[in-house]
């Protein structure tokens, strides 16, 4: 970290692997990727967030909650603009050397190293930055959702498409034929990843192996592809080291028991780390109502496998989904299944409020029902409940933590 005084007032550099961030004058904190992307800043009382597809979602916290919205272009426009100008004028007050040292660089070569980042990030602009968003949607299909525990990671795109895209719930891969890439497209497909990205690599952590259910590829298929991964984005072996920290995926229950306890362990040893599985309820007329393509039972012996296999495992539960019609069963069943799963320490339970996605089949179908949304208040009781109920006295439980779709950007 590099602190110095300008006339203006102090900054703060902070230069790691994949990430720049500066802290302005105590009132601004912007951070860019090492290719100069915009990842966020925060202005005032309001938070912005870039994705690579170049839109923007404003976030402001406020004493009744977090308040999310989305810019439009010309706003978009506006703020890249504006931020860009300001890193040109910080890049010529450096590069003159007008300001004083309060805490210097451990040596030049990160000094040199920040000043080059800082002046990709400078030649950012708007048109820059929607030039790079195009060659973004070049190299990948649309990305759907992650868990909000990867959205920092590098998502390579194994599998286009939802293989059942039953659901009446979910919208994100509706218009995306399924398909398995061979693994010479996976492999281009990864070059064009690795190029897009550049010095911006490695501010990704970890692996996510996309899209909706990749782990569902066959062995032998799935063994080709990942040999092809590994050759190109390294993983390392443990903490330590050089490479990325891991490979995650998302798994349905179905699928899942087609694999065994030893094609689970051949997958850890490759760098698998965890599975994410979305269980929406344990509900079974729930489930059935929301044609999700497995059942509570066999979710349950998709999670023992893993877990048998020492992999870690991230479980999402549905908050408020089936309304008033389903609302007992689903918070008792619910936690039937999830105490149930062998989940502990090191693995997660996301909670994830249901929003009903534009163009789905769920509105009208709950309609037909008769089914009535439950109110927020209702949704927070039933949260609560599956909370208390997964509580545990030694603390060896998995985490529970909130799911909000909405703050999704990649």
């Amino acid at each position: 970290m590099m602190r110095l005084e300008t006339a203006e007032g102090p900054i703060t550099l902070n230069l790691q692997r994949g990430a720049l961030s500066l802290h302005l004058y105590g009132r601004e904190v912007l951070a860019y990727d090492r290719a100069g992307r915009l990842w966020s800043a925060t202005l005032g009382e309001i938070t912005y967030r870039r994705g690579l597809d170049n839109r923007v979602q404003a976030i402001r916290t406020t004493p009744d909650g977090v308040r999310r919205w989305w810019l439009e272009r010309e706003e978009i426009r506006r703020l890249e603009d504006r931020l860009a100008g300001q890193l040109q004028a910080l890049e010529r007050l450096l590069s003159r050397g007008s300001f004083r040292w309060i805490t210097p660089p451990a040596d030049e070569q990160i000094w040199q190293e920040a000043l080059s980042t800082l002046r990709r990030a400078s030649r950012m602009d708007f048109q820059a930055l929607e030039a790079d968003a195009r060659r973004f949607a070049e190299v990948y299909a649309p990305i759907g959702i992650l868990p909000p525990d990867q959205y920092l990671s590098l998502v390579v795109q194994a599998t286009i498409g939802c293989p059942f895209n039953t659901c009446i719930f979910c919208g994100f891969y509706r218009s995306l034929p399924f398909r398995v890439r061979s693994p010479e497209d996976f492999e281009a497909h990864l070059k064009a990843i690795r190029e897009f990205f550049g010095d911006g690599l490695w501010m990704r952590r970890t692996i996510f192996l996309g899209s909706a259910n990749a782990l569902a590829i066959p062995m032998p298929r799935l063994m080709a592809l990942l040999d092809r991964l590994r050759r190109i984005f390294p993983v390392r072996a443990d903490r330590e080291g050089d490479g990325f920290a891991g490979i995650y995926a998302f798994l349905d229950g179905f699928t899942g028991l087609k694999k065994t306890v030893a094609d689970y362990e051949q997958l850890r040893a490759l760098g698998l780390r965890r599975v994410y599985i979305g269980l929406e309820s344990g509900h079974e007329p729930l489930l059935t109502f929301l044609r999700k393509p497995a059942t509570a039972e066999q979710m349950i012996e998709t999670v023992r496998r893993l877990k048998a296999a020492g992999l870690q495992v991230g479980v999402i539960v549905m908050i408020g989904v089936g309304g008033d019609r389903f609302a007992p069963g689903h918070v008792e069943d619910t936690l039937a299944v999830l105490q149930a799963m062998p989940l502990g320490r090191g693995d997660l339970v996301y909670l994830s409020d249901f929003v009903e996605i534009p163009g789905t089949p769920y509105r009208a179908q709950a309609e037909a029902l008769g089914i009535r949304s439950l109110s927020p208040a209702e949704r927070v009781a039933q949260a609560q409940a599956i909370r208390a109920g997964l509580r545990r006295a030694d603390g060896e439980g998995p985490r529970v933590a909130p799911y909000a779709l909405e703050a999704f950007l990649y």
